[in-house]
């Protein structure tokens, strides 16, 4: 149980008054490429029968992704978690990026730092056709401009509020960052595959190419990492957004955020949060986030009470024990576990090893401080664990951790290669090796021209952890374990429609896409 501290007063200590009323900016709501009539959200809430919802016009869904979505068996109201989907137009704005390095003069440096006196080898006319990019017309120079398809989950808790926000706002402010550097990405992009395509020549040793890869990879600034640095500074601009907002309408709770985000022939999956994302292929599944609950964050998490120690000290124990502590374990011997540490030491027993946990495993998800089983996301600002009133927020983290797939790392591709990004409702019940064996059942019973079956698959998937109704609430997999009794939202991207949009007629800068 948590209190938004920012949400109610106390009139005399009894009345709670809301501040700053019910306004809401964005009003509950389910995602707007589903196309539902309020009788139709209306009875998507219904938590006895739990219908697996699918847009209406599946093959209107940018890049025919796939999607699917459940509510919960009670635990809230409404179904928290929110998603979006879009293709983003990304326009070059207030910035200059550096000349492009003329690779026909050039030479090449050995891993010394020395030129070995042989000119770049001039990329093939394919070559170039692949990696120029004009950023002119016949009235003048024009700003660079290409697209990107965008993806995002927010798995919201204790209301829906952050999480609807989220979704209306997330994609504005990546835009934002993006539009910023663009021009600088683009031309990183194109010196990059240069770079490889010149490490395919003759002359090209073992060794420069190991040293080049480093270069490209280490401190230097790459197309990947302005594209990382945009996605980490979005997540932060949208965490603020929240904030600022919140003193003047009511925005509810907090959320997990994922987004993938396709440019350049890459995967972008920034991840803030428990929800999940992997790349299923026909013979190999591709992990492209990490989850983040409070077990696998206990370092940071230790390290801030460590440093809070004066507030935490009095309510909770911040080590991590090998087992649970009663009474009956004062002065014997323990093993434990502090934010410095990987491995374990002794200590000895005191009273006040006996608070609760900074972290509880003794529930089925892992709970911080008691309260809350995730320690990544947005909003939260206010939370307060309801005996002890400590606060919560300073726990929580907007950073995501992105990753980044290349597409190029495949041996093909076809309309068989997917994402899966899912909130944690599917993950808690099916396991990746699961969620594949789904993916690639469902894709080998249809045909390679109905561009429907990526929605159909993820309608396997949220109805798998689902399961089926046995009694009153309780759930259960065609397994026999128990189902998923969270909201359950699933994305299926297909890679080779992700990474080839569709250009439009009356584009002149088409040729800057991938």
């Amino acid at each position: 149980m948590v209190v938004d501290m920012a949400d109610t007063h106390y009139i005399g200590g009894i009345i709670p008054v809301v501040i700053g009323g019910d306004k809401q900016q964005h009003p509950y709501c389910r995602p707007e490429f589903l196309y539902l009539t309020e009788d139709e959200i209306t009875l998507s809430a219904d938590q006895n029968i739990r219908p697996v919802l699918c847009p209406k016009y599946p093959t209107q869904m940018p890049v025919f992704a796939g999607y699917a979505e459940v509510i919960n068996t009670g635990k809230s109201k409404e179904n928290e978690d929110l998603a979006a989907a879009k293709i983003l137009t990304i326009v070059q704005q207030g910035y200059e990026a550096e000349k492009a390095l003329d690779f026909t003069e050039k030479k090449h440096l050995n891993s010394d730092g020395k030129t070995n006196g042989k000119l770049a080898r001039r990329p093939s006319d394919d070559e170039m056709l692949t990696i120029s990019l004009s950023f002119s017309s016949d009235d003048g120079p024009v700003a660079p401009k290409t697209e990107a398809a965008y993806f995002g989950i927010f798995d919201g808790h204790a209301g829906s509020g952050a999480a609807i926000l989220a979704a209306n706002c997330l994609h504005e402010h990546i835009k934002s960052r993006m539009n910023e550097v663009l021009e600088s990405v683009l031309h990183l992009s194109r010196k990059e595959q240069l770079i490889r395509a010149s490490k395919r020549s003759s002359f090209y040793s073992l060794s420069t190419e190991a040293s080049s890869s480093e270069a490209v990879q280490g401190s230097c600034i790459t197309s990947d990492s302005l594209i990382i640095g945009a996605l980490e500074a979005a997540f932060v601009d949208m965490d603020n957004q929240i904030i600022e907002e919140k003193a003047y309408v009511k925005i509810t709770g907090g959320c997990a955020a994922i987004v993938c985000f396709v440019l350049l022939g890459k995967v972008y999956v920034a991840n803030a949060g428990d929800c999940r994302a992997i790349m299923v292929a026909p013979n190999k599944v591709h992990l492209l986030s990490n989850d983040f609950n409070p077990v696998y964050e206990r370092k940071r998490l230790q390290q801030i009470a460590y440093k809070n120690n004066d507030v935490i000290a009095q309510h909770f124990s911040r080590l991590e024990y090998s087992r649970y502590l009663t009474s009956k374990d004062l002065n014997r011997k323990v093993l434990y576990r502090d934010w410095y540490m990987d491995g374990w030491a002794a200590k000895t027993v005191r009273e006040p090893d006996l608070k609760p946990p900074l972290i509880s495993t003794r529930t089925r998800k892992p709970r911080l401080l008691n309260t809350i089983g995730v320690c990544r996301g947005f909003g939260d600002h206010h939370l307060m664990t309801a005996n002890d009133k400590v606060a919560i927020k300073p726990f929580l983290s907007p950073y995501p951790e992105v990753n980044v797939f290349d597409v190029r790392a495949l041996d093909s591709l076809s309309d068989r290669e997917v994402v899966v990004m899912a909130s944690d409702g599917l993950w808690d019940v099916l396991s990746n090796e699961e969620v594949a064996m789904i993916v690639r059942s469902a894709l080998s019973q249809t045909e390679f021209s109905d561009f429907s079956k990526y929605t159909l698959v993820a309608q396997e998937l949220v109805a798998a952890a689902r399961g089926e109704l046995v009694s009153q609430c309780k759930w259960k997999l065609a397994s026999g374990g128990y189902a998923s009794t969270d909201d359950i939202t699933v994305f299926v991207i297909p890679l080779k429609y992700a990474i080839n949009l569709p250009k439009n007629d009356d584009d002149d800068d088409d040729e800057l896409l991938p």
